[in-house]
């Protein structure tokens, strides 16, 4: 049995020295990540935590909700939008309560994959020790995906990912239930969401090969 592997998650507002009110923006995503903190506790081995400027990052125990967790910070700092680095691997020091002061693999290979995102422009990247091409497809078409979506839908389909459902979008947004199904469907989110799923998947065969000796058998 390999070491014991962590997602470390690196995340970062887009244009932010764009932004108006920045205090007022990471309030909002401090709220957000106090909210992440209390809500996924059991999957967090260390608290997300703003770090250096509009930067943030967290440690996760596993990936079960990984896709419901950015999509609840996305939601928090709405309409502005942030691109993340995901890092799966070891972890070199001893664990903390907040995800700052630590180093490692997992920590080094976000960092690397959030650089890459601010290079290529996309919205995501992983790195989790070897290269597959189901990340970087799936890095490429959810991002260009994202660009090509209305403020409007974003935040729907940001929600929905998030695990609300669609009478409750609709209340919170006050909007009729059709008119959330009619968003969701013109931006594709079946697709991105059986995406999403395939792409958490491989990262999870990948990571169980590299820990457990298990074989990837699908992706």
């Amino acid at each position: 049995m390999g070491e014991k592997h962590y997602f470390a998650v690196i995340g970062d507002i887009i244009g932010s020295r764009n932004v108006d009110d920045r205090a007022g923006l990471q309030r909002q995503l401090n709220a957000g990540l106090a909210d992440v903190n209390r809500q996924y506790a059991n999957q967090i081995a260390s608290e997300f935590l703003l770090t250096i400027g509009d930067e943030f990052q967290g440690l996760l125990r596993m990936s079960e909700d990984l896709d419901r967790i950015l999509a609840s910070l996305r939601v928090a700092v709405h309409p502005v939008d942030l691109r993340f680095g995901i890092g799966a691997g070891g972890l070199g020091t001893p664990l903390r309560e907040q995800a700052i002061g630590m180093d490692g693999p997992c920590f080094q290979r976000a960092r690397a994959a959030i650089e890459r995102a601010k290079e290529r422009s996309t919205k995501i990247e992983v790195e989790c020790g070897e290269a597959h091409s189901g990340f970087e497809i799936y890095s490429l078409l959810y991002s260009g995906m994202r660009r090509s979506w209305t403020e409007r839908q974003r935040q729907i389909i940001d929600l929905s990912m998030s695990g609300m459902e669609g009478v409750e979008i609709a209340q919170l947004l006050e909007i009729s239930q059709p008119a959330v199904s009619q968003h969701l469907s013109a931006a594709g989110v079946a697709y991105v969401r059986k995406a999403t799923a395939t792409w958490l998947l491989t990262l999870v065969l990948i990571v169980n090969k590299n820990t457990f000796g298990e074989e990837v058998t699908s992706a």
